[in-house]
C-alpha cells in the first residue's frame, strides 16, 4: 500500500460512496493481499449502517479531517444516534460504552464480507430469517449475537425483543442492498435459484419484497 493511506483501530473514516453511513471508527485493520497488491481488511463500526467489514483494495476510505480532534460534543451534532432510546452521548459514546443496540443489532461480518460473492453474501443474510419473534428462536438469536448461554442474565426479554426489531430492520435493509447490487449485475437469475433453495418462509417473503423495491 506505498503511497496509500493506511487505517489503525480507533481512526475514525467515512465512505465516500456511501455518505449515508455517517461517520465509522475503525475496529480491526488487517493487512490482506488482493489482485496482488497490498491492501487492508477493516472491519468499522459506521453510525448510521453498524458494522461492516471492507477491503480497501475495492471499498477506498477517507479519513476524517481532524477526527482524533474533534469533541464528542461536535461529533454528537453531525451524527445519527444508533437508535431511539439512546441515552446521552452520541453514537461514539454508545460505541465506547459497547452499547446493547449496538450488539443486538448488528448482522454477523459473513454477510458483508468483501471476499465472498454477493450470492454468498446473500445465502448468509437468508439464512438470518431462521430468527424470529417466537420465544425460542429469539433465545436462539440473542445467544448467537450475544455468545451467552442465558442471554436474559444480561438482558430482559423486553430489550432482546426491542433489539430484534433493530436487528430485523438492519437485516431488512442489507438484503435489499444485496439484491439491488445483483439486479444491476444482471443476476436475476441467481437470484431466483437462490430463492428456491432457502428453506424459510420468511427468507422468500422477504426476498420476494427486496425485489420489488
Amino acid at each position: 500500500m506505498d503511497g496509500e493511506q493506511r487505517f489503525r483501530q480507533g481512526d475514525v473514516v467515512v465512505h465516500p460512496r456511501r455518505p449515508e453511513w455517517g461517520e465509522g471508527v475503525v475496529n480491526q485493520a488487517k493487512s490482506v493481499t488482493h489482485d496482488g497488491r497490498l491492501a487492508q481488511r477493516l472491519v468499522v463500526e459506521f453510525a448510521n449502517r453498524g458494522r461492516v467489514t471492507l477491503n480497501t483494495a475495492v471499498a477506498p476510505l477517507a479519513a476524517k479531517e481532524n477526527a482524533q480532534t474533534m469533541s464528542r460534543s461536535t461529533m454528537t451534532n453531525t451524527t445519527t444516534t444508533w437508535g431511539a432510546g439512546s441515552s446521552g452521548g452520541g453514537w461514539l459514546a454508545e460505541l465506547e460504552r459497547g452499547s446493547h443496540e449496538n450488539e443486538l443489532w448488528r448482522l454477523p461480518e459473513q454477510v458483508g464480507d468483501p471476499f465472498l460473492s454477493d450470492v454468498a453474501r446473500l445465502k448468509a443474510t437468508l439464512e438470518l430469517y431462521r430468527f424470529s419473534t417466537e420465544p425460542r428462536s429469539l433465545i436462539d438469536w440473542a445467544v448467537a449475537q450475544t455468545g451467552l448461554n442465558d442471554p436474559l442474565s444480561k438482558y430482559t426479554r423486553h430489550e432482546l425483543e426491542l433489539g430484534f426489531e433493530g436487528f430485523a430492520r438492519n437485516r431488512e435493509q442489507h438484503l435489499r442492498e444485496l439484491v439491488r447490487n445483483l439486479k444491476r449485475q444482471g443476476q436475476t437469475p441467481l437470484i431466483d435459484q437462490t430463492r428456491r433453495e432457502t428453506r424459510y418462509r420468511g427468507a422468500k417473503i422477504a426476498l420476494d419484497k427486496a425485489m420489488k423495491a
